[in-house]
């Protein structure tokens, strides 16, 4: 019997020292396979790196000469001279870091060409500006050759910063197959020296009890619970048969305010407080139902848990009995999220939904509204064809109110064009203030109409951008109209238009019905009003607002809207670029027939 005994003893001290080895083996393969992958990683970073570097040194070299040709001042050649000193370290260093990489290595006489050639256009124009003056320099700038130079050398940086992402992207998949195989082995290694250490335990403590053998096996399922319930993202908390408080993870102790500490051996009553959101009344708790009835158990929807603080959370949860090896139950478990950014998703939609709605029956009813007087008219010309007056003044309602479908309808494909981005500029560089007096030339009749007094302020100078005439002036009129429109008749409105910095600025305030802060943002949103009632006495859309933010984004501005609230007037304000050393589109000549009969000339024009 010792014989066997010590036989038994011997092959599990062969079987722990077998496995021992096998898993150090593995852990040093692991090892170096994680650290060639990280290396790997590394230095596809530093290329990227050394790329990025590279470029930046040659845009701040470009920056030095534009400013110098601009000011003629050395002092902005201090990035051009520092560039020009490390672009050549740059490449070596990129030269060094690809010779692991026979494309980049095809690539770099091309990149160093490149480099050079735009340096020589940069050095070549600092000279022109120094000996021949800003002038001669212009017309080397003017030409486009520094920009295909730098937009050549971009384009094949981005290549192969591309390429190298790819390289990246593949060798980061590596990292982490190989993280996943160094997992992977680390749990088997740990799962078979388990079992070693379990044979080892049944051999050498072959008389232990069963019950410190079961107490072990629960010490390990305890942990494995812990450490599985802090890793999910749903709150958990377990109870034992009687519904007292056991466990609960990081999350769970979160939203009901309870620490584990605190909370262990508590009734669950006291931890997880739920009523319903409309009648405030308690609701069941879900895990002791499961614990009575031995049933997975849902909640009710718009349901509330009240925190230790008394904070409130929507909840959405379930229950199930925990059982033991006989099925007999010992305890319960208890899953429950946070669901308050789905509510508030589900709201913002159902809000979106409304003003869709909202918008849609808007639209039927304006596009309705001419067709009656239309109707009329036409049966007018029908009854009296011969009455000349009445066919005039048949006429002129028919032209309003086909002016009034038309204007409907071009609100609706400006919509259509910016839901699908294909709102077309057609840029010049105009003056600001002739922008200005096409929008006030359009809005003049409903000034005059609504006895409003305007006040234009234009700076002395002009103040030239680069935009499309009509679609700025679209913009200006819907911001003037808005103010018309929600100012009370003869109210004031103040037009202005001034230079800050590099912008321009154009600002249209009233002394209307105010905006609420809240609202501020939202009107801009497609769809959305601020007083739909008296949007639809005014007649359109209510779509102006974000018509113009898309407008002016477009120009690279931006829109912003103040009001001090209801009843307080509100202001617009837009801001553009500048253009610098801008100058007018020159005028089409004037064209004098010298002939002595009278001549006819047809223009055909559209957009």
């Amino acid at each position: 019997m010792k014989q066997l005994t010590d036989r038994s003893l011997a092959f599990v001290a062969l079987l722990v020292l077998l496995v021992t080895a096998g898993n150090a083996a593995l852990a040093f393969h692991n090892t170096e396979l994680l650290y060639r992958t990280a290396h790997e990683v590394t230095h596809t970073n530093a290329v990227l790196e050394a790329l990025d570097e590279l470029m930046s040194t040659v845009k701040d070299a470009e920056t030095g000469q534009r400013g110098f040709v601009i000011t003629g001042t050395m002092d902005y050649l201090e990035p051009y001279y520092r560039a020009e000193g490390t672009i050549a370290s740059w490449m070596t260093q990129i030269d060094t870091l690809t010779r692991d990489n026979p494309r980049h290595q095809a690539q770099l006489p091309n990149l160093r060409r490149r480099v050079a050639e735009k340096i020589n256009e940069l050095r070549e124009t600092i000279a022109l500006r120094q000996n021949e003056g800003f002038a001669a320099a212009e017309r080397i700038v003017t030409t486009g050759r520094g920009k295909a130079t730098m937009d050549s050398l971009r384009s094949q940086v981005d290549q192969m910063v591309s390429e190298e992402k790819r390289t990246l992207a593949m060798r980061t998949a590596a990292a982490d197959r190989s993280r996943t195989v160094a997992e992977s082995s680390l749990a088997l290694a740990a799962l078979l020296e388990l079992i070693t250490l379990a044979i080892a335990t049944v051999v050498i403590s072959r008389n232990f009890r069963a019950r410190e053998r079961a107490a072990l096996a629960l010490r390990q399922q305890e942990e494995w619970h812990r450490t599985t319930l802090s890793s999910i993202g749903d709150a958990v908390i377990t109870t034992d048969l009687q519904g007292n408080l056991t466990s609960s993870n990081a999350v769970a102790q979160q939203l009901t305010g309870w620490s584990i500490h605190d909370a262990h051996g508590l009734p669950l009553e006291a931890i997880f407080r739920i009523i319903n959101e409309s009648s405030r009344l308690t609701v069941p708790n879900p895990a002791l139902r499961a614990l009575r009835e031995g049933v997975i158990m849902g909640l009710a929807n718009h349901t509330l848990l009240i925190a230790r603080d008394g904070t409130e959370h929507p909840i959405d949860d379930s229950a199930a009995p925990i059982r033991d090896d006989h099925g007999q139950i010992v305890g319960s478990v208890l899953v429950f999220r946070d669901i308050t950014e789905a509510r508030d998703a589900e709201r913002q939609q159902r809000d979106a939904d409304q003003h869709k709605d909202e918008f849609l029956a808007v639209l039927a009813h304006e596009l309705r509204n001419p067709l009656a007087p239309l109707r009329n008219a036409l049966e007018i010309l029908r009854l009296h064809p011969q009455d000349a007056e009445a066919t005039e003044r048949v006429g002129g309602i028919m032209e309003r109110q086909l002016q009034q479908m038309v204007r409907l309808i071009d609100d609706l494909l400006d919509v259509s064009r910016v839901t699908r981005n294909r709102l077309e500029l057609q840029l010049e560089s105009i003056d600001v203030a002739s922008v200005v007096h096409s929008a006030l030339e359009t809005c003049a009749p409903a000034i005059r109409q609504s006895a409003h007094s305007l006040k234009l302020t234009l700076p002395p100078q002009p103040v030239y951008v680069r935009a499309d005439r009509t679609r700025l002036a679209q913009a200006f009129s819907n911001l003037l109209n808005n103010a018309i429109k929600y100012t009370p008749p003869g109210g004031r409105i103040w037009l202005t238009v001034e230079r800050e910095g590099s912008d321009v600025v154009v600002v249209v305030r009233d002394a209307g019905i105010g905006i609420p802060r809240e609202m501020l943002e939202p009107i801009f949103g497609m769809f959305t009003q601020v007083d739909r009632s008296l949007e639809r006495s005014q007649g359109g859309l209510g779509i102006g607002l974000p018509l113009v933010r898309r407008i002016i984004e477009l120009h690279g501005g931006s829109v912003e809207a103040r009001s001090p609230g209801v009843a307080r007037g509100s202001e617009f304000i837009v801001r553009l670029p500048a253009l610098l050393n801008a100058h007018p589109a020159p005028e089409l000549p004037t064209i004098v027939h010298s002939a002595t009969r009278p001549r006819r000339i047809l223009i055909a024009d559209d957009n």
